[in-house]
């Protein structure tokens, strides 16, 4: 079954959902929390990116107890940063468009992962594109086609993130009810994009000459040492 992405359980709002849940402190601490599972990488990575400075310190003849001590520095920067700045994601993330009243509205609060911001006048939304592109797969090809959907909302002050949506969303019922709902204030558009999976190049082809000179080479090669011998 398709989802259309449209929450109206409140009935004094309308939502379009971009990601699920959101909206509270505790999520964003939860998934602040969630994101330490990255932080071994992110160590490994910024070791791995500042290897080029073990290399000079070695050959500046420093040895390898100051190469382990500045790994281990560059490394807990870098994991404290890189973590830092998916915790920043998290709690800016914009989850969901709230607009108010659900029938002719007037305003429209941006719900991110930790709180929902002020209402802003619904004017402030220039445009919503819905982009919906299928790939289908060409005849004899394993792989099932492939579905993709993204939303892009374009506001007064600048463009949200382009956001991916589930790959069975109902882009032209979500599209409808958007339209119905926002238009004429905001402008909701939906591209759909169809096309078929390009072949893949057939080999190229093995010249039967080519082949038979390399085997007879080999032969002619071995009759020529032969005969030095002799």
């Amino acid at each position: 079954m398709q989802r259309v992405l449209m929450d109206r359980s409140n009935p004094d709002v309308l939502d379009l959902v971009l990601a699920e849940r959101g909206g509270s402190l505790r999520y964003a601490l939860t998934a602040s929390l969630q994101a330490g599972i990255a932080v071994p990488v992110l160590f490994l990575l910024s070791v791995f990116v500042s290897l080029p400075l073990y290399v000079v310190m070695l050959f500046a003849g420093t040895g390898w107890g100051p190469v382990w001590a500045a790994a281990g520095i560059l490394g807990g920067a870098g994991a404290v940063v890189g973590w830092v700045l998916l915790v920043r994601a998290i709690f800016r993330h914009v989850h969901r468009l709230r607009f108010s009243p659900c029938t002719g509205p007037a305003t429209v609060v941006l719900v991110r992962g930790a709180r929902a911001d002020r209402p802003m006048p619904i004017t402030e939304v220039r445009r919503i594109l819905i982009d919906h592109s299928i790939e289908e797969p060409y005849d004899g090809d394993p792989r099932p086609r492939s579905v993709t959907v993204t939303v892009t909302v374009v506001l007064g002050r600048g463009e949200l993130p382009q956001q991916s949506l589930p790959q069975d969303t109902d882009a032209t019922a979500l599209h409808r009810e958007l339209y119905e709902a926002l238009s004429p204030t905001v402008t909701v558009d939906l591209h759909v994009r169809h096309r078929q999976r390009p072949e893949p190049p057939p080999p190229p082809p093995v010249s039967k000459r080519s082949a038979g000179d390399g085997w007879w080479g080999a032969i002619g090669h071995g009759g020529s040492t032969g005969g030095g011998g002799c």
